[in-house]
């Protein structure tokens, strides 16, 4: 009996999403429960089991394609003749095959600017990777067809790129040389010569291309959430030489539980007695029922930047958590985004977020709130800066930048302030913040 197996919602509310890759081919027998797929939705890459038993006789899509909820994607058990949905569209059909009788024009050697085209076209075909690893290997110009797997289903992991770049310097080395003896100039260099050292120009980018699973996600919500939320951002720096110290001193107690102990740490933290404080700042308008809903917990969004875009796990129930147990928190999410192995539960159900540029040295900023929460807070880096000291003397203090940016239809600037105004004394003595959360 043929059985068609149909693009299924696997996210809240998704309408469609990309078959990344083919875990399965015309021929295999795949057992209820089998992973077939994997799908980027919702910056998530997550694999799609089937619910039946049988032989794959057809695959409606190539990889890289995007599907809506209901379509087909496998046909078992038939003739591979089934025309509920075209494999792909004729103009993608007409580009595909363009490309093919390209390739084969081509001569054997690539010259470099046919190195990266080539080296995409692989590591979205054949080669099994996720997103972020094809986005670093294009980067970091690695031909993802030469490095050893050792994921799952022979995938390709981002420490398999890293060890590969890491073994290969000979290969380098080689490149190098013909590079240098292609633009060496044919007149010897007079020994009295000074020889001038000359840097590469980088490249430029040129020319378009798709946008990846993670960015279209990213572009939908940000412009969605920017146009239904009116966005007001209050800016406001605070002196935290107290919480600097505190952190240096147990820094190393931290660490000898391997633990990262982290400025973010301390914010989630104060984050979360602000929400308890001040309940307008942990709850969300519907509209569409005219109603304000409030949370009975904290749940913290913490933006997480990797080569494949932004993504925003979620620390559950952070107002009954230390600082210790959010620093371990924050370090599991972080390293689970970068490999790829975040489950879509890790990123449900924030009612607050916290957007932290301060790594990157970044002062002010205006973050736009996600939906289904009232604010996002900034958190800038820790600048030295002149400051009056209690005593009415001028010194040198540590100031961190805050950014709150929140949701005029429930929050007003007043209520806002005064909240931005606790969140400052949490943050200027952590002795403080511990005794009131």
């Amino acid at each position: 009996m043929t059985e068609i197996f149909k693009m299924p919602d696997i996210g809240e509310g998704m309408a469609e999403g990309d078959i990344t890759n083919w875990l399965v081919k015309v021929g295999d027998h795949v057992a209820v429960d089998d992973s077939v797929a994997e799908v980027q939705n919702d910056k998530l890459m997550q694999e799609i089991l089937s619910p039946y038993e049988g032989v794959v006789t057809k695959l409606f899509v190539e990889p890289n394609t995007t599907v809506a909820v209901g379509d087909p994607l496998i046909e078992f058990d038939g003739d591979g003749s089934d025309d509920v949905a075209k494999t792909a569209q004729p103009a993608k059909a007409e580009t595909q095959s363009q490309a093919h009788d390209q390739s084969v024009s081509k001569p054997a050697t690539p010259t470099a600017t046919e190195v990266r085209p080539s080296m995409h076209t692989a590591t979205n075909g054949n080669v099994l990777a996720m997103p972020s690893v094809r986005h670093y290997a294009i980067e970091h110009q690695i031909d993802l067809n030469q490095v050893p797997a050792t994921g799952r289903h022979g995938h390709i992991t981002l420490q398999d790129v890293q060890n590969f770049t890491n073994v290969a310097p000979e290969a380098l080395e080689a490149k190098q040389v013909m590079d240098d003896s292609v633009t060496a100039p044919k007149k010897a260099t007079p020994a009295s010569a000074t020889p001038v050292e000359t840097q590469a120009v980088p490249s430029m980018k040129a020319g378009s291309q798709p946008m990846s699973g993670v960015r279209k996600a990213i572009a939908h919500a940000m412009e969605t959430q920017n146009k239904t939320i009116p966005t007001v951002t209050n800016f406001d720096s605070v002196e935290v030489s107290n919480l600097v110290a505190h952190r240096q001193q147990f820094k190393m107690v931290a660490k000898d539980h391997d633990i990262h102990l982290t400025y973010l740490a301390y914010a989630v933290k104060a984050m979360a007695a602000v929400g308890q404080k001040f309940p307008e700042l942990n709850a969300s308008v519907d509209m569409d029922k005219s109603e304000i809903v409030y949370h009975d917990t904290v749940n913290m969004g913490i933006a997480v930047n990797a080569p494949a875009g932004l993504y925003v796990p979620v620390i559950a129930h952070a107002e009954s958590k230390s600082i210790m147990m959010i620093a371990k928190e924050i370090a599991e999410l972080a390293s689970a985004v970068r490999e790829g192995t975040l489950k879509p539960a890790q990123m449900q159900g924030a009612t607050m977020t916290i957007s932290n540029l301060g790594s990157a040295r970044g002062t002010w900023f205006t973050p736009i709130i996600n939906g289904h929460e009232s604010i996002i807070l900034g958190l800038g880096s820790i600048v030295k800066e002149p400051i009056v000291n209690p005593e009415g003397e001028l010194a040198i203090g540590q100031n961190m930048k805050l950014s709150l940016s929140y949701d005029h239809r429930l929050i007003d600037g007043m209520l806002a302030q005064e909240a931005l105004n606790y969140l400052k004394q949490l943050l200027a003595d952590p002795a403080f913040m511990l005794m009131e959360v």
